[in-house]
This record gives structure tokens, sequence and C-alpha cells, in this order.
């Protein structure tokens, strides 16, 4: 059976897209971007997906993940499959990287800074309950932490294949 050279966990935002891209094009193997394979699965983006209930996007994403983690290459998992059971047991002996982002870094990041005031404190406020509800997940399924904070995203790359998280 085939496993995955590395998997990726954190907040969005964190920058698993961006560092799975760069760590699979240093290793030359495949990128697994769990969010987009979702999508692809039911026709739709998350945000619309969402408005119509929570559960099915769950679902889904949490049957892709496991798919994706059967398989090779970099698996950037989405941000919220950690907190499935299922999914965390499948990480088990795994290598994990919990690239680990504080909230003003993430919503700065994927452009919410730029929104009104009130818009940004209920963002950041909603990312804040998100990142105290999954980080016990991404601590429990890691085996490298990388605080991203201040480093580029090639950075991040670097210190993960430097610190030997990948197979």
């Amino acid at each position: 059976m085939s496993r995955p050279d590395l998997v990726l966990v954190g907040i969005p935002g964190a920058g698993k897209s961006t560092v799975a891209a760069l760590v699979a094009q240093s290793l030359g193997v495949p990128v697994v971007e769990v969010d987009d394979l979702v999508e692809a699965e039911l026709g739709a983006p998350a945000d619309e997906v969402f408005a119509d209930g929570e559960t099915l996007y769950r679902e889904v994403e949490e049957r892709v993940s496991l798919a994706a983690l059967q398989g090779p290459g970099v698996v950037a998992l989405a941000s919220g499959a950690v907190e499935s059971a299922l999914v965390r047991d499948a990480l088990a002996g795994l290598p994990v990287a919990w690239l680990r982002t504080s909230v003003a870094s993430a919503t700065r990041r994927l452009g919410m800074n730029s929104f009104g005031m009130e818009a940004l404190v209920a963002i950041r406020n909603r990312m804040d309950a998100m990142l105290a509800q999954r980080a016990p997940c991404y601590a429990a399924v890691a085996t490298l932490v990388v605080d991203t904070d201040r480093l580029s995203a090639s950075q991040v790359a670097s210190a993960v294949l430097q610190q030997g998280a990948v197979q």
C-alpha cells in the first residue's frame, strides 16, 4: 500500500497549498489538494456548500481525506479534516507537519485585512474559535510543527525538508 510522503495540516491561511507545491516539486512527487478534491466531488465551492449546511461538506471531506492518505505525494489536508476521528487515526504513523500560524497572519495571507474593521473582528473571532477547537487535533497528529508567522513559504518548505518530516 502506498502512503503520502508528507501531510500538511493547519488553519486556512497557514500556507498548506503553497508549501505542499514547493515540497512536492522538490521531491518530484504529486500534490494532493484535499480542498480541491472536495469541491470537485461536490461540484461547487466550499462556501456554497456550507451555505446549505456543513454536514454534507464534512462527510465528503472525510471520505476524500481518507482516500488521499492512501496514496503518494504531498497531501494538503482541508483545515477541518483533523476533526474527524477516522482521519486522525489514518494519520497515525504518517509524516505530518502542522503549519502553525497566528490568526493575524492567516487573515493577512488570505487578504481579509482589507475588510472593514467590524467584518475583520468578526472573521478573526471566528478563526480564533476555529484555531482553539482544532489546535489540539493538529498537535495530536503532528510529527513536526513549523511556526510560519515570520517565514516565507519557501522558508517553511525548507524547514519541513531539513527537519526530516518527509518519508
